[in-house]
């Protein structure tokens, strides 16, 4: 006993038409606010926003995982290689010389070269600081004995 039914391929098929749901109308337009300012705020909603912009920003410096915070906490400490022109252990002449090579190098490159890079960290590795602020002193007066 089989199935009698059939589809007629000259047959059209029936078409079911469904009534698309009517939209609410919009809402009305919102009154716009006065944009936040960080005057507006709160004492502890300005603490609550500080916190929130330091977390997110300790989060993307030390990583998902925090694996990066040891090199933030570590930083790599990084000092002048050593140079044969300066055998002896009195370096005060090497730290002369990479001041000198550092404003040498800033007025033939550019602040930004890595090579000026290079020598302005050399020079803070090994001079006192005391040395640096008054030769800078110097050159800020006009006074400085170096060309550059």
């Amino acid at each position: 006993m089989g199935n009698n039914f059939s589809v007629r391929a000259d047959a059209p098929e029936p078409v079911h038409v469904e009534e698309e749901p009517v939209a609410p109308p919009p809402p009305p337009p919102k009154k716009t606010k006065k944009p936040v300012t960080l005057e507006s705020l709160s004492p502890e909603e300005l603490d609550e926003l500080k916190n929130e912009v330091v977390s997110e920003i300790v989060g993307k410096l030390a990583g998902e995982e925090g694996e990066k915070l040891t090199d933030l906490l570590e930083p790599e400490i990084i000092t002048a290689p050593y140079d044969p022109r300066f055998p002896n252990r009195n370096q005060a002449r090497h730290c002369f010389v990479r001041f000198n090579e550092y404003y040498k190098c800033i007025y033939e490159r550019g602040e930004e070269h890595a090579r000026c890079q290079f020598y302005q960290k050399a020079y803070q590795s090994m001079c006192p600081s005391e040395w640096v602020e008054s030769w800078q002193e110097l050159r800020e007066k006009g006074l400085w004995t170096g060309k550059y």
